[in-house]
C-alpha cells in the first residue's frame, strides 16, 4: 500500500479521467476473514472465560449522581518556587 501522499495523487489523477489502480494491502485484505474470526474468538473467550464477571466492563456507565455520596477530597496547591540562574 503506498503512503497517503501517493494515494491522494492517484485519486487526483483518477478524477481527471485516467485509469488508476491502487495496490491492495495483502496483510489486511487477504486475511480479512481470519482477522475478524480471531477478534470474535477473543471476545468470546473474554466473555465466557473463568471469572469473566470480575473483569471491568468498558465503557463505564455514566449515570447522573453516581458518586453523590462520595466525599470530595481537597487537593493542596503545589508550592511555587522560582529559581533564576544568573
Amino acid at each position: 500500500m503506498p503512503h497517503n501522499k501517493a494515494i491522494k495523487k492517484l485519486e487526483r489523477l483518477e478524477k481527471k479521467g485516467l485509469d488508476v489502480e491502487i495496490p491492495s494491502t495483502p496483510w489486511f485484505t487477504d486475511n480479512r476473514e481470519a482477522i475478524q474470526a480471531e477478534r470474535a474468538e477473543k471476545q468470546r473467550r473474554l466473555a465466557e472465560g473463568a471469572n469473566a464477571e470480575l473483569l471491568p466492563k468498558y465503557p463505564a456507565p455514566r449515570v447522573r449522581g453516581m458518586s453523590a455520596n462520595k466525599p470530595k477530597v481537597g487537593r493542596k496547591d503545589l508550592p511555587t518556587t522560582f529559581k533564576f540562574d544568573l
